[in-house]
């Protein structure tokens, strides 16, 4: 496909979104398009397959806060939430990363990898921040992929490192290079990778995390340009035979199917578009030309959502086969440093010894959790981690941000479990438990310690799983003289 034309420097005018929807759509489509933008759009969730508990499960929340809920048809794991008296983003479950709020229409992008006969994929998340889609790949592998939740800007990775903790995902690592390095310092090396790119995010309709502004031609052009050089080097570093599955959550067909058939283009036998439609319950077909530039024919087999068909957002996904190795580019300058990685592996009579202390503890064994994940004991300091075997068996110098989960620290006075580590096992526990009255339960979930209850015999000053009566993991807290300590982190409030 031939590139678009900027305009002249002196001319950039503002895209009118709207200009796409009436050239692509028939009348009947554009009105149809048009009203559905003026109903709200749904809540939608998806919920975390890590943290299995028929105490915290959708039809469990629905009785509990009344919501009328759907299956979103595309995601198995996601749910619509038509009604309801309690919101989706004010209940403890949320807090503690029993469900991720997400639009519906990026749940797809990682629901058309297939991971079977993959016991322990490497994944690329190339454009990884905040985080939503990273942890969805987590879900699809259970924990058992290595994921390299990448993004280019160093101020969106704390939000990507917070939203990874609360899932309770520990086969990660993190880290803050520009996608377009990848294709060289390690081709031919993932199984899959996920280009979720950066984009004009024109989708018709507004969100907290998907906010229409005006753009301009200029932008747009440039836009296009970076996605395609990401993309490029999405296919350079997946293996032959590995997926790529890129995708926007914009309208704009430069942005999308224009890319596509560039890439298409210039890679001919490389890489193949695989037919994702039958991904969907309705047609969903992209569009075949820009300005009476007919696009390449593979382009077909791509995905354009349009908000009025789905009740979602605008959104584009296309999913490509690597057929043979992709052509090398000029290696960009990237900050390639060195790791400088703290701490050291645990030998094999410490690893037993401290998950001998932890089943002693909370009557949970670690065991079967280390070998199927393939994860190994980090110390650094008083902090232990788990972490990803498969970062020192594949990725010995990359520079990453973090990786794994915290499980715990040491004191002078024992130990004490992480936030993470509570949130993600703490359904499985059968030792040191503490039964919160529901009477407490507003105050608990509030951030506060809890005065005047009934001590539990023995539980003094160690650090307990907390539970409501129904059974629901409600964190941490410690039992003190006076109080029950609440050990929420205020991030959560």
């Amino acid at each position: 496909m031939a590139k678009h034309k900027p305009h002249p420097s002196n001319s950039n005018p503002v895209v009118d979104p709207w200009k796409w929807a009436q050239e692509y759509l028939s009348p009947l489509e554009f009105n149809n398009l048009t009203a559905s933008l003026e109903k709200d759009l749904s809540i939608s969730i998806r919920v975390n397959l890590l943290k299995p508990n028929p105490n915290n499960s959708i039809g469990k929340w629905e009785q509990a806060y009344q919501w009328a809920s759907s299956p979103i048809p595309f995601c198995d794991s996601g749910f619509w939430i038509a009604e309801s008296s309690t919101l989706p983003s004010r209940t403890i479950e949320h807090r503690l990363g029993y469900y991720y709020i997400q639009e519906a229409a990026s749940m797809l992008p990682p629901e058309l990898f297939d991971f079977d006969g993959l016991d322990h994929p490497l994944i690329l998340d190339m454009a990884a921040s905040p985080g939503g889609k990273t942890i969805h790949l987590a879900d699809r592998t259970m924990d058992k992929g290595l994921i390299i939740a990448n993004d280019a800007s160093r101020s969106r990775i704390p939000a990507l490192r917070i939203v990874l903790q609360n899932w309770g995902s520990i086969n990660q690592a993190i880290t803050c290079m520009p996608g377009e390095w990848y294709g060289h310092a390690y081709p031919d090396t993932f199984d899959a990778v996920l280009l979720d790119a950066p984009c004009s995010m024109q989708g018709l309709r507004t969100s907290l995390s998907h906010k229409m502004r005006p753009i301009t031609e200029n932008e747009i052009q440039s836009l296009a340009e970076r996605q395609f050089h990401l993309l490029e080097s999405a296919l350079q570093t997946v293996k032959i035979g590995g997926q790529i599955v890129y995708s926007t959550c914009t309208l704009s067909p430069y942005e999308n199917e224009g890319v596509v058939s560039r890439i298409l283009e210039k890679f001919p036998g490389e890489v193949e578009l695989e037919d994702i439609q039958h991904k969907l319950p309705l047609s969903a077909p992209p569009i075949t030309h820009i300005e009476g530039i007919q696009l390449q024919e593979q382009v077909r087999n791509a995905v354009r959502l349009w908000p009025h068909i789905f009740g979602t957002a605008g959104f584009f996904c296309a999913k490509f086969i690597k057929k043979e190795s992709a052509s090398p580019r000029k290696l960009i300058n990237a900050r390639r440093m060195n790791p400088k990685t703290k701490g050291g592996h645990l030998n094999e009579k410490e690893s037993c010894d401290l998950t001998d202390m932890i089943s002693d503890l909370y009557g949970f064994d670690l065991t079967s959790v280390i070998a199927d994940q393939s994860l190994a004991y980090w110390q650094f300091k008083e902090n232990i981690y788990l972490v990803p075997s498969g970062i020192q068996n594949h990725f010995p110098e990359l520079p990453v941000h973090s990786m794994g989960m915290l499980v715990g620290k040491y004191f002078p006075k024992g130990w004490q479990p992480s936030h993470e580590f509570v949130s993600r096992f703490g359904d499985l526990f059968t030792k040191n438990i503490y039964i919160l009255d529901n009477e407490y339960h507003d105050a608990w979930i509030r951030g506060e310690d809890i005065r005047g209850i009934k001590k539990a015999e023995g539980l003094t000053r160690k650090t307990l799983a907390i539970r409501d009566a129904s059974g629901r993991n409600l964190g941490r807290g410690k039992m003190l003289s006076n109080r029950l300590k609440n050990m929420l982190p205020t991030r959560l409030f």
